[in-house]
């Protein structure tokens, strides 16, 4: 398998993006879910935020809901700029120490 790149965006404190392999109109869920679940040992969950809205991939990481999102651009999305301070940096570094995942 190969690794899931990520990068953490400079505009947007605590946000961070995984783009969509070259060729790919949008980043696979599978592998990415597959990465997130075994580095940082969580279970994801498909919940609706509205009656009808669309299905949001989320899990609890250190006790906080994590919003896993995908852009109109086809990248995926995490948003941590709420979090906690210790939580954010705890996700982050495990991401960059992982072998699953690919920072640029």
């Amino acid at each position: 398998m190969a690794p899931v790149r990520f990068e953490t965006d400079r505009g947007g404190f605590g946000v961070v993006r995984f783009p969509r392999p070259k060729g790919r109109s949008r980043t696979p869920l599978e592998p990415l879910q597959q990465a997130l679940e075994t580095t940082l040992n969580v279970r994801f969950e498909a919940r609706r935020e509205r009656l009808f809205g669309p299905r949001i991939q989320s899990f609890i990481f250190m006790g906080e809901r994590v919003k896993l999102k995908m852009l109109d651009s086809g990248d995926a999305q995490i948003d941590l700029s709420e979090a906690d301070d210790e939580m954010r940096e705890i996700l982050i570094e495990s991401l960059r120490q992982s072998h699953a995942f690919e920072s640029f």
